[in-house]
């Protein structure tokens, strides 16, 4: 779960003939059971009560545009054969309607769950099953992508922003490189909080930076990029080395004085880039004080203009 299934069919959207009409976006996880008909059909003036006018449903709503149906394993087994006339057709009828109204759509749906599992034991209909397998693409985890991440994070940093209400940020190669050396077992969901807290943390900033990412995840990747260095180090990671680097291993009290000063020189050597080695620029960013900040600089020796 997480690896951006609906990242991906906006991306297909986006690039077909249908691109500037709706993408409607169904999660199947969250249909009341007693109102997912009307949600997806719609309903006529007194279907039900509280029906006080019609209500065009998301099928519709998706007319010439595309239909995403997330999670389609949980789609109601009782609405399956329902919705496989949709597909057949593209004509259904709303809730307490007896006219039939049309819905051209192109439809897209994804699932984490074993569907042929699921018809096996009787809940899912195999003639659903062989309709939406025209074609199937299996998304792979963030961590066998990674090369995808620098796209995916101008694409939601620029989300972000603009729903924060501040200008687009730029991301730092540091930034980028923070964001690779990760795991990821959230997938593209873990990534998008990430730059959530990254886009807050930096509200201030015209540039992200690996200061501005969340501090545990700041700690798991420096932990990682330590251990390389160990491995390098040591000449591999074979056996006789793992013992090694096992009988050494940091105690936590000297982890975090190595992983702190590790972000530490990281963050001021992106600060003197991003100011462009101007001191009193560098304190305004960073507020800190002219003494603390030459103090730091000499503390890791680096170089900066004067």
């Amino acid at each position: 779960t997480g690896t951006g299934k609906e990242l991906f069919a906006l991306s297909i959207h986006s690039n077909s003939r249908r691109s500037q009409e709706n993408f409607v976006v169904v999660d199947c996880t969250a249909l009341p059971e007693t109102l997912v008909e009307s949600i997806l059909f719609g309903h006529s003036k007194g279907a039900f009560t509280g029906a006080d006018r019609a209500q065009d449903g998301l099928i519709r709503q998706a007319h010439k545009g595309t239909l995403f149906l997330d999670e389609m394993g949980e789609l109601p087994l009782s609405l399956q054969k329902t919705f496989l006339r949709v597909l057949q057709e593209h004509r259904f009828r709303p809730v307490g309607s007896q006219k039939e109204v049309e819905s051209d759509f192109r439809l897209i749906s994804a699932t984490n769950k074993n569907l042929e599992q699921m018809v096996e034991e009787g809940k899912f209909r195999g003639d659903l099953l062989y309709r939406l397998g025209a074609m199937t693409i299996n998304l792979p985890p963030l961590r066998h992508h990674l090369d995808d991440i620098r796209d995916m994070v101008v694409f939601y940093v620029e989300k972000v922003c603009h729903r924060f209400g501040v200008t687009p940020k730029k991301v730092s190669d540091e930034f980028l490189k923070y964001l690779m050396k990760y795991d990821w077992p959230g997938n593209v969901r873990e990534l998008f909080h990430v730059l959530e807290h990254a886009c807050a943390a930096g509200l201030h900033e015209e540039t992200l930076f690996p200061v501005h990412l969340p501090q545990e995840l700041r700690i798991s990747i420096a932990r990682s990029l330590f251990e390389e260095k160990r491995s390098v180090r040591h000449g591999g990671t074979n056996g006789s080395d793992f013992d090694l680097q096992s009988s050494q291993f940091l105690s936590l009290k000297r982890f975090r004085q190595s992983a702190y000063s590790d972000l530490e020189e990281t963050y001021l050597r992106n600060l003197l880039t991003s100011s462009s080695g101007d001191i009193k620029e560098a304190c305004a960013l960073s507020k800190l004080s002219r003494t603390r900040l030459y103090g730091l600089l000499k503390k890791y020796n680096i170089r900066h203009q004067i």
